[in-house]
């Protein structure tokens, strides 16, 4: 038997998938996730005060309080959608330790209120960007309820918006912060220079139509979440019915709000879901809405190979349609797997592609009801590797999408092929021989299947991967960020390397929430800084398919006072503090500092390291090499400064008996230093001494 195809249909029912669809709110003062129809992601607002009252609270903090608030919740495929507030009117102010808070204009505007929450993003970040429970964040924080405003206040400027400097202040801590996780904001005119979703709180509402049409000419759908909440407390609410009820009773009302979503590409929302399922009526809106709110990935055609011997190759084709208002926005796999006649999995592999680029339409139109740009038709192509241990029999080929906290089925096709447990049988594959029949069986109904969940813990895929798999698997955080040096200014840095699946390609280093620089090396350092100035360093890794790990441990260094650090430390090169090795000699030199040199440094064995270069502050300093180089070409030498290794070039200095220096700036820390000399390929020049400045 060759290839066989199988055509799929769509399944009339409306179901929940993660990070999509109707999004009850969990309140600052609940205690519990009420059950509410097709709610797999809920916003949770959440009292600052609940995770940090002192500058000085742990990160650790943030974890203990996200592990009781949201005990559980894995086991029911539910993912949170944190906002963290300050200010919530008509429930209370939670303003941390250290921030002053008895103007209510002004106390949005001090400088000690930024640094704090710079600073607390940044432990959100290593709680959070990590945590399969969060769903994304919005950033929340400033103003009333966390929306970015202080209305019906006034700044001196007569606007009530989050000024431009906490934008850059705040937006800088979560691009810092948040590699993993996307973050919303609440205006479409604010953070204008950051790629942040929207949260629209006043979705649909006539009287909020400009936020809208700012979300949709802001125009990054295609790689930023949109969400938001329908206002039903104030404004004009003739198509909005006034109620959850009284929007998706109507059919008129049900059409605009999906207009809305349609044309912003939103993928869930809140406030809405509060309907009563029960009530008949209200069920058929709720039903259209969820079919279009966020992804919703249809299967049209599968073809896959029929016969396969062990140890061959099955390949497997499948074409997917995106009917929904947004993509997925995280890369998760997708999964073949062949099912024993129990319904246990006896093999499984994942696909080379990506599920975010699965776009939906584009430019809707509310006339006809569709896209004037229809959804794409996505092929995706698998060939995999069948080990020779898997019996000879038939077994049910089946998609899913998985969600990498323990690589459990998650993400479902919206197709009316259906197995509990979140997998799409498409039809039967025989090993080592043809399959004895197709037939797939009774189907389930999705809505109903209450089975799914996901892991709090998750180590590398243990199934097969199809060939140019997608790696999916983030390096493991810079560990132990260390500062091994300062000036007045510049910060020298250190850190333990990551380690990945594939390769760690580099290191991104931000400062006070801010990227300033990356290396391939385990050190760094900061420069132009300003003198006697508190700075804070993270630093992540990253790999070459741009996965970005959790952020290392957060350090603050402060600046040396402008002129601190001066010195003078002067060694010759034939110390017997020194340690000479392979064929490195002292050699007399009538013209030498000392009457002698270090000769014969390099050609791969021999090093010439000075040992205890003892300074009393750590910092960035001058080092000058005294050298001799007879020949007419540059020598090349390579310095390792306590481990940090660079290459110098020593021109010539026209003879054996003739000296010169070299000048290079190096990073020493407090107390005892080694620099080591060496040339792994050649001869390095012949050394007379080293002094530090």
């Amino acid at each position: 038997m060759g290839t066989i195809t199988v055509k799929l249909t769509e399944t009339p029912e409306a179901f929940n998938n993660p990070i999509m669809g109707f999004r009850p709110s969990r309140g600052i003062n609940d205690t519990t996730f009420q059950n509410r129809e097709y709610a797999d992601i809920y916003k949770h607002y959440i009292k600052y005060t609940d995770l940090e009252v002192n500058a000085t609270d742990s990160v650790q903090k943030i974890k203990d309080w996200s592990n009781k608030a949201w005990t559980g919740i894995e086991n029911k495929n539910i993912k949170v959608v944190p906002r963290v507030v300050i200010v919530y009117p008509g429930a209370g102010e939670f303003w941390p330790n250290g921030v002053t808070h008895s103007d209510p204009v002004n106390q949005w505007l001090s400088d000690s209120l930024k640094a704090r929450l710079v600073a607390f993003i940044g432990k959100l970040g290593q709680a959070w960007d990590n945590d399969p429970r969060v769903a994304f964040v919005e950033l929340g924080l400033y103003g009333n309820w966390g929306e970015h405003h202080i209305y019906p206040l006034k700044f001196a400027d007569g606007k009530n918006r989050i000024p431009l400097s906490f934008q850059t202040a705040l937006g800088d801590a979560s691009i810092a912060a948040f590699h993993n996780k996307k973050m919303l904001i609440r205006y479409p005119e604010t953070f204008a220079n950051y790629n942040f979703g929207i949260y629209w709180d006043s979705f649909a509402l006539p009287d909020d139509a400009s936020g809208g049409n700012g979300e949709i000419s802001r125009n990054n759908w295609r790689t930023q979440i949109n969400s938001g909440e329908v206002a039903y407390n104030w404004g004009n609410q003739s198509n909005l019915g006034g109620s959850p009820n009284g929007t998706l009773s109507s059919t008129s009302n049900t059409n605009y709000v999906i207009d809305w979503i349609m044309k912003t590409h939103t993928s869930s929302l809140g406030w809405i879901s509060d309907y009563t399922a029960s009530n008949a009526a209200v069920e058929v809106g709720a039903t259209a809405m969820q079919k279009v709110l966020g992804y919703r990935f249809v299967l049209n055609q599968v073809t896959f190979t029929g016969n396969v011997t062990p140890g061959g190759t099955m390949n497997v084709s499948f074409q997917v349609t995106n009917k929904g208002s947004s993509p997925f926005y995280y890369n998760w796999p997708v999964e073949a797997s062949l099912l024993k006649s129990d319904g246990t999995v006896a093999w499984k592999g994942v696909f080379p592609v990506d599920t975010r680029t699965w776009l939906p339409g584009s430019d809707w139109n509310s006339a006809t009801r569709a896209y004037n740009q229809a959804p794409a038709v996505n092929i995706v192509n698998g060939a995999f590797k069948i080990p020779t241990t898997l019996p000879n029999g038939t077994y049910t080929l089946t998609l899913t999408i998985l969600d990498p906290a323990g690589w459990k089925p998650s993400a479902r096709f919206a197709n009316s092929n259906y197995y509990t447990g979140g997998r799409t049988p498409i039809g039967k594959v025989g090993i080592g021989m043809d399959p004895a029949n197709q037939t797939l069986g009774t189907f389930a109904s999705l809505k109903s299947d209450t089975t799914l969940g996901y892991s709090l813990q998750s180590g590398a895929y243990d199934g097969s991967t199809g060939v140019g798999s997608v790696d999916m698997q983030a390096p493991t955080a810079p560990a132990n960020l260390t500062s091994t040096g300062k000036t007045a200014s510049s910060i020298s840095l250190s850190w333990s390397a990551s380690t990945d699946n594939v390769g760690v390609t580099g290191y991104e280093i931000y400062r006070n929430g801010s990227y300033v620089g990356t290396t391939t090396s385990t050190s760094y350092t900061d420069t132009a800084l300003k003198a006697s100035t508190i700075y804070t360093y993270m630093v992540s890794a990253k790999d070459a398919a741009s996965n970005v790990s959790a952020n290392s441990n957060a350090i603050s260094v402060t600046t040396n006072t402008a002129g601190a650090g001066g010195t003078s430390v002067t060694i010759e090169a034939e110390s017997s503090a020194n340690t000479l090795a392979g064929g490195a000699t002292v050699v007399s030199c009538s013209s030498c500092s000392g009457g002698s040199k270090v000769g014969y440094v390099g050609n791969n064995s021999g090093t010439l390291q000075f040992n205890r270069i003892n300074v009393a502050t750590a910092g960035t300093y001058t080092l000058v090499i005294s050298y001799l180089n007879g020949d007419t070409a540059a020598r090349a030498s390579r310095i390792s400064v306590n481990g940090t290794i660079a290459n110098l070039s020593f021109p010539s200095t026209g003879s054996w008996t003739t000296l010169g220096t070299l000048q290079a700036t190096v990073q020493l820390k407090a107390g005892d230093n080694t620099i080591k000399l060496s040339n792994p390929s050649g001869w390095g020049p012949d050394f007379d001494r080293i002094q530090i400045h």
